[in-house]
């Protein structure tokens, strides 16, 4: 799988061969084929291997934020370094999306993907309401789409432009618009 992803990041989909990640990962590619007979069904598993990777990123950038309210204070930052750090694998993922719509493959591959991201914000939800110092302003069914969808265009945005200044404040912004999404309980 890292043969596949690798190459992935490397060239993109449209520049990806079976051929160069047999030869890369070092097996004959009858073997690579065996198990996935097609492009489509390799790359869609350098995919995952790539979310798995990009979630867990998230995932800890989220959770060393202790206290709910600093999480919606220095969030943003802490979850777009990540975001940063994490700009080659988006672009990947991006290259895939952009893919996906023409290949049932690939298109079969995006509920999941989209269901690891919304995992992560549910939990960080969660996590927001669980010492009841947080109220939600919005219903879940629309905070859990807006902030998946925010991310994933900050991170559309930063991989196309690398343009650090304008994501830093669009996300400034964002941070007001969260705060009347949730609503701080007082002691």
């Amino acid at each position: 799988m890292r043969a596949a992803a690798e190459s992935l990041l490397e060239n993109g989909y449209a520049g990806t061969s079976v051929r160069a990640i047999a030869s890369r990962a070092g097996v004959a590619i009858g073997n690579l084929q065996y198990y996935f007979p097609t492009k489509s069904e390799l790359l869609v598993e350098a995919w995952r291997y790539l979310t798995a990777r990009s979630v867990e990123e998230l995932r800890a950038a989220c959770n060393r934020l202790n206290d709910p309210l600093e999480a919606l204070e220095l969030g943003v930052e802490s979850i777009w370094d990540t975001l940063r750090q994490l700009g080659d694998m988006q672009l990947a993922a991006f290259d895939l999306l952009v893919q996906a719509p023409r290949t049932d493959r690939l298109r079969a591959y995006l509920p999941e993907l989209f269901t690891r991201y919304r995992e992560v914000i549910q939990e960080q939800i969660d996590r927001l309401e669980a010492d009841g110092r947080v109220t939600l302003l919005v219903e879940r069914e629309v905070l859990v789409p807006l902030v998946l969808n925010t991310v994933l265009g900050f991170g559309l945005y930063y991989v196309v432009t690398r343009d650090d200044d304008s994501c830093v404040r669009a996300l400034s912004a964002f941070r007001q618009l969260a705060g009347s999404l949730l609503k701080p309980v007082e002691p």
